[in-house]
């Protein structure tokens, strides 16, 4: 009996904790979509960078950075008590976010998992996207081409509006120029190569693919040292 009443004393602090703390809940893109349409009164938060919100983001969202000094201050100006739907590039940051937005009193905190990466595969309405030029965009057959062509290749997809990426493009220039004709070095725009981005399972960029005689040898995502670039080709 006393271990009956302790497991219904546990359970309704875990129960009352919950309802004050607020829930999150992470969605697939799909039932992300389908649960904010049921919800008029949502509201849409996207946690990216000013940078990333303005190369393209989902429509009737609101940008606030999560890496900003000021989150915390500026998600008081959201309505606690109707839901809210938060997402950043692939899943990280929105995470962390919904934990925040929970610590503040948020009732409903609904994440987006995957991120803008897997919503934009999904071929879904974004917009602000800019335009891009067609000299950017690669063909299937253009790939193909390339991998069997060349024995060690290198795809690097990118953005433009991503941190890392940039960052990492002059290693990948130099080693572009000093392996010319050992290793092929293809850069891949994420915004102008949707369709690549979905048959090569793209989550998060910067990604590197490296195929050795046509076959994928190795998956690198995020930001590479020289030497850990260079470790990976098997210099």
């Amino acid at each position: 009996m006393k271990n009956n009443i302790c497991s219904i004393i546990f359970f309704a602090i875990v129960y009352f904790a919950n309802t004050l703390i607020g829930f999150s809940q992470v969605l697939s893109i799909d039932d992300f979509e389908k649960k904010y349409a049921e919800m008029p009164s949502a509201q849409l938060v996207d946690v990216r960078t000013t940078g990333e919100y303005g190369g393209g983001h989902l429509p009737k969202s609101q940008n606030i950075d999560y890496r900003s000094t000021d989150f915390t201050q500026k998600i008081q100006t959201l309505d606690k008590t109707k839901p809210v739907f938060v997402y950043c590039l692939s899943g990280g940051r929105s995470s962390e976010a919904a934990n925040i937005m929970k610590q503040n009193g948020f009732s409903q905190v609904y994440e987006m998992g995957g991120g803008y990466l897997k919503w934009t595969t999904k071929m879904k309405p974004v917009e602000g996207v800019k335009i891009v030029e067609k000299s950017n965009a690669l063909s299937k057959e253009y790939m193909d081409k390339l991998l069997k062509d060349n024995k060690i290749v290198v795809l690097d997809f990118y953005a433009t509006w991503c941190g890392p990426c940039i960052k990492m493009m002059p290693t990948v220039d130099k080693l572009k120029a000093e392996m010319e004709g050992k290793v092929a070095f293809e850069k891949v725009d994420s915004d102008a190569n949707k369709a690549l981005v979905a048959e090569y399972k793209i989550d998060e960029i910067p990604t590197f693919l490296i195929y050795k005689n046509g076959k994928l040898t190795m998956r690198a995502v995020g930001f590479q040292t020289e030497k850990g670039f260079r470790e990976m080709i098997g210099e």
